[in-house]
């Protein structure tokens, strides 16, 4: 009776340090699972907030280059008005000279016809 007491107190320890050691394994198994799963997620997010900055990246560079040609477009926009302005006042002085070599022109016109 002493030998069944002691040889399934002993199968009853052994037993459970068995069991004991599998359940933890298997809590290190789920420790690692999750783990796995959160770094997945990480990554998927990480990979999420790349593609929107790299769309935010083209959309400012696209911003940029359309900024750029409409400072050229300015800048080409005043050479020509000062250009046109330059002109004109070049035109304004053909004129008044013209103006005052018909005036010579009819004085001596009248001269010779009087």
């Amino acid at each position: 009776m002493k030998a069944k007491l002691l040889l399934f107190t002993l199968l009853t320890a052994g037993l459970s340090l068995f069991s004991l050691q599998a359940s933890a394994q298997s809590t290190q198994q789920d420790s690692m699972r999750q783990k796995a799963l959160d770094d997945k997620r990480r990554l998927n997010e990480l990979s999420e907030i790349r593609k929107e900055t790299k769309a935010e990246a083209k959309i400012a560079k696209a911003r940029a280059k359309e900024a750029s040609r409409l400072e050229k477009d300015a800048a080409n926009a005043a050479k020509e008005a000062k250009q046109a302005a330059k002109m004109e006042r070049k035109a304004q002085r053909n004129r008044m000279k013209a103006d005052k070599q018909a005036r010579k022109a009819e004085k001596a016109l009248e001269k010779t016809n009087d």
